[in-house]
């Protein structure tokens, strides 16, 4: 996969001609969890790398009306997909975020870190987007990955060109000048779909994950972090 892939339908073929919609009410769920559990009511919220815009459609449904909702998009394939929940409180740009003057009170970036070359310059850039950032990171580094070399498939079949832990995926933000206020793991592998393997993993996670989910998630894997920051 090249590094045009998201704009010459490499990345839409990968999904399955999804782009991944269908995780959009779990990590909707999930910000919205962490916006209850920090307070924030924010009254214009843009995300970047919208994708699909699945994730911005079903926060929607639980936000006050009144709500501004912005998706930036550079992939026209993506684009494509989002139109039909475009209307009302809820826009899609095919654009770059940040040619954009625009700011907003909370900035959603979801799954996207991890596909980004340069990483740091894409960080500092989001930073300086709004006034609270939310990440959802992928945790690709584990004891079970390290053994299965799965670092080099995720970058193969998912486009994930840096893989992170716990640690590593904080230290960024922090390296980035991001002031971190909270964060949680998601159990993201328990919310997608999957054949065999998937369900086998699945059980060892959710019994590991009974006596420790940080526990769990450095063996195992299967898990993203939600992280909150200034």
């Amino acid at each position: 996969m090249t590094s045009n892939q998201y704009k010459d339908g490499q990345y839409l073929q990968k999904t399955g001609g999804t782009w991944h919609r269908e995780d959009s009410p779990f990590k909707a769920g999930e910000v919205l969890r962490m916006l209850d559990r920090s307070g924030l009511r924010p009254k214009t919220i843009c995300e970047v790398g919208c994708g699909a815009g699945g994730i911005l459609a079903e926060l929607r449904k639980s936000l006050p009306a009144e709500t501004e909702l912005v998706g930036y998009e550079i992939s026209p394939q993506a684009h494509e997909l989002s139109k039909p929940s475009a209307g009302g409180n809820l826009s899609f740009l095919l654009a770059d975020p940040f040619e954009d003057v625009a700011t907003f009170d909370l900035v959603l970036v979801m799954d996207v870190i991890e596909h980004v070359e340069d990483t740091f310059a894409f960080l500092r850039k989001c930073r300086r987007k709004g006034a609270h950032k939310l990440y959802h990171i992928p945790l690709d580094v584990t004891c079970l990955s390290a053994i299965r070399d799965s670092p080099l498939t995720s970058w193969r079949q998912l486009g994930h060109l840096h893989c992170f832990s716990v640690g590593t995926a904080l230290e960024a933000l922090r390296y980035t000048d991001h002031r971190i206020l909270d964060h949680f793991l998601t159990a993201s592998a328990l919310a997608a779909r999957g054949g065999l393997k998937r369900k086998i993993a699945n059980a060892g996670r959710l019994l590991l994950g009974k006596l420790s989910r940080k526990l769990s998630q450095r063996i195992w894997g299967g898990y993203s972090l939600m992280v909150l920051c200034e």
